[in-house]
């Protein structure tokens, strides 16, 4: 996959692009779909299957939002992005000269002039330019004149039919602690990937060794411990997972700290990648390690009768 930056001051290679634009934020199954046909219309019409991302998000843009807000870093995205097989990723800077351009400048400027588009793939309820008003409307009434075709797709229901795939929602879901109803939208466990640091290893003093890592730039889970997979040097390990700002002992800075089963090497310096599972319960300080012992215990035993271990 060639991935190319795109602002509006600069000029593009121009390519026969078959084009869905979103920021995909997930890749959930909804994308997953989209992208699907994207590659489909693409191989019958001989284009090249694409995305164009806005970064940041628009709403981080419009709202201000300086806390984690994206489902995965943009890294992730793009590897996901990959292995799905698109041929083009196109990342767009979402800055003040993209906020303020209309409808129909969008379409001639950027889409037109820029990427000489010749297959759109939208949504039904698409909608672009400043203050949203460019929809299909406005696409169709250059379609034909500019060569290019579109194409509607229907919004992709979840399972139950009771709502549409939704990165918003998953966001939510993931800040609530749901992550079988994650799991489920995703189409695979939501995970979060680093490298594993040395700790102050209170947690080897009473038998629980973990690996830790300080979150990446994405949506923060609900605080808490969990039942997780790891994926270590391309080996799976089951586990247990705690998330938050250790209260007992007064941490002052989030961590993921994940103990694996029947695992006891040194690994710092390593990528992690862990997998969230199940939600077994929440942050809670402790009167004294005993106490946090006893739990750790009884939290070790919910996971592993998850794992059916």
């Amino acid at each position: 996959m060639k991935i190319y930056k795109l602002d509006t001051a600069s000029d593009f290679e121009k390519l026969n692009l078959c084009l869905a634009i979103g920021n995909f934020d997930g890749i959930h199954k909804g994308h997953q779909e989209i992208i699907k046909k994207i590659k489909e219309i693409a191989s019958n019409n001989n284009l090249l299957s694409s995305i164009m991302s806005f970064n940041p998000h628009p709403r981080v843009y419009f709202n201000q939002i300086n806390e984690p807000f994206n489902i995965y870093t943009q890294s992730n995205k793009i590897n996901f992005l990959e292995r799905l097989g698109l041929d083009i990723f196109i990342d767009f800077s979402f800055d003040n000269n993209l906020s303020i351009l209309s409808a129909d400048d969008f379409v001639t400027k950027i889409l037109i002039d820029k990427l000489n588009i010749k297959y759109l793939v939208i949504g039904t309820d698409f909608k672009f330019g400043k203050d949203r008003k460019g929809n299909f409307k406005t696409l169709e009434k250059y379609a034909e004149k500019n060569n290019f075709n579109i194409h509607l797709i229907d919004p992709i229901m979840l399972a139950d039919n009771s709502d549409k795939y939704s990165s918003s929602i998953i966001r939510s879901k993931i800040k609530d602690g749901y992550m079988e109803d994650v799991t489920e939208s995703l189409g695979r466990p939501w995970h979060m990937y680093g490298t594993i640091i040395e700790g102050d290893k209170r947690a080897r003093e009473i038998n629980f060794p973990t690996a830790n890592m300080i979150p990446d730039q994405h949506i923060l889970p609900k605080r808490g411990v969990y039942c997780v997979e790891v994926l270590l040097e391309g080996k799976k390990y089951k586990g247990v997972s705690n998330f938050g700002l250790r209260p007992t002992i007064d941490g002052s800075k989030l961590l993921l700290e994940t103990h694996m089963f029947n695992f006891n090497k040194e690994i710092y310096g390593k990528e992690l990648t862990v997998e969230f599972l199940t939600f077994i319960r929440s942050e809670q300080k402790f009167n004294n390690f005993e106490e946090l012992t006893k739990q750790i215990n009884k939290d070790i035993n919910k996971a592993k009768e998850y794992h059916q271990l």
